[in-house]
């Protein structure tokens, strides 16, 4: 019985073969077509699509059209390769095909190839100069370059015929806002105390300068504590090693009592698959009389608009290693800029350790609220307000924060 069955679905599978090939055979190089359409575009179904496409090739290798929309296909499926090769026969037969030419164009952006894109743009505008359609192309491949300052002239070149497109006037904005290097932040915070201790005070000023390999800044620190004044001088970069794969390297050095002579910090950031991030790190900080080493890890999660962070540092002592665990929920606003993130802290150390006294806790919490609003390309305001509290051997200390800051991109 079992042998009868598997015979009777081999006939039904070569019958319906004969019948799947009796029907290509009776339908014309355009109908082939249409059904090729129709089963990509309508069901989806890509290799089907292309059964149909490469039997009307058979018949009329040279129906450029045809071939073209084949070669979309690879490309839809990430195929470059193949893709490339079919617009490489229509290309040799007909150099100056429109419609190769930019699905050329496409298939090499989407598959990183950017020099030979600009190869294939600047090959496409000798054929058809001062086109709107391949410079806006061209502009887009110098973009992915980080060629900013070409893709602009590319951008305002096709403006300057066409005032009114909308694509070239974004991509212009797009163009001169990364060709904006430079990021100057300055910032004003005030602690308060429910007891004990007067205000402190904390003005900072930073100068952010976008590298090839990376950010980086330096800032400067002024700050009042215990009736003493001090300044720090710190620099902090975010180098590029590898896709996905980048350090953060930072240092400072002041001569006050409020400052820790010295402070060093290294971390690495790893990108991990379903847009998870992972950074391990260390801090040093030297007060003169002492020096503290702090261990950190965090894990980042990035879901839509949101972003969720745990943190922990620790601190050996010879009394043990203490430890402590933040986490930060933050949601973005359309772009990265604008934001507002909610943070809470446990443990010996809740915030990052900025002073001698803060490792001299032995439990606190916090909870704080910041945030930032771009007001223009260019302009942006942010501030933080929140709440701590730490417990020391022979007192409590309970203390408000609020802090503003306002930076400009030049």
């Amino acid at each position: 019985m079992k042998k009868i069955i598997t015979i009777c679905i081999w006939f039904l599978l070569v019958g319906s073969a004969a019948v799947y090939a009796q029907d290509m055979k009776e339908l014309s190089v355009d109908q082939l077509y249409e059904k090729a359409r129709t089963a990509a575009f309508d069901d989806g179904d890509y290799v089907t699509a292309r059964k149909y496409a490469y039997e009307a090739l058979s018949r009329s290798p040279n129906y450029h059209g045809i071939r073209i929309f084949v070669a979309r296909l690879y490309s839809w499926e990430s195929n470059y390769e193949k893709a490339e090769d079919e617009l490489s026969y229509v290309l040799e037969k007909d150099p100056q095909n429109r419609r190769a030419l930019m699905t050329l164009l496409d298939t090499q952006k989407w598959s990183a190839e950017m020099d030979a894109a600009l190869k294939t743009a600047n090959r496409a505008l000798k054929y058809y100069p001062g086109d709107t359609e391949f410079m806006l192309a061209k502009a887009s491949v110098l973009y992915g370059m980080k060629n900013y300052g070409e893709a602009e002239q590319t951008y305002k070149a096709i403006l300057a015929e066409d005032s009114g497109n909308r694509k070239a006037r974004e991509g212009l904005e797009d163009s001169q806002l990364q060709q904006r290097k430079y990021r100057a932040k300055i910032s004003y915070r005030h602690d308060r105390f429910r007891t004990i201790f007067d205000p402190w005070h904390f003005t900072e000023f930073g100068l952010t300068r976008q590298t090839p390999i990376g950010s980086i800044t330096g800032r400067v620190e002024y700050a009042r504590r215990f009736g003493n004044d001090g300044v720090q001088f710190n620099i902090d970069a975010y180098p590029s090693i590898a896709p996905g794969f980048y350090a953060y390297v930072s240092g400072g050095y002041s001569q006050s009592p409020v400052h820790p002579d010295y402070r060093f910090g290294f971390s690495l950031y790893k990108s991990l698959p379903a847009a998870f991030e992972l950074e391990a790190g260390i801090r040093y900080l030297d007060f003169g009389t002492s020096q503290t080493d702090i261990y950190t890890i965090s894990l980042t999660k990035y879901r839509g608009s949101y972003l969720f962070t745990a943190r922990t540092y620790l601190v050996p002592s010879s009394g043990g290693t203490s430890r402590s665990l933040n986490l930060v929920a933050r949601r973005y606003f359309g772009t990265a800029e604008t934001y507002i993130s909610l943070n809470g802290g446990y443990g010996t150390a809740p915030t990052e350790i900025e002073f001698s006294d803060d490792i001299a806790a032995l439990d606190s919490w916090s909870i704080s609220i910041d945030g930032q609003y771009a007001l223009s390309d260019i302009w942006f305001i942010g501030g933080n307000v929140g709440f701590d509290s730490s417990e020391y051997p022979n007192f409590t200390r309970e203390r408000f924060s609020a802090k503003v800051n306002i930076s400009y991109r030049f």
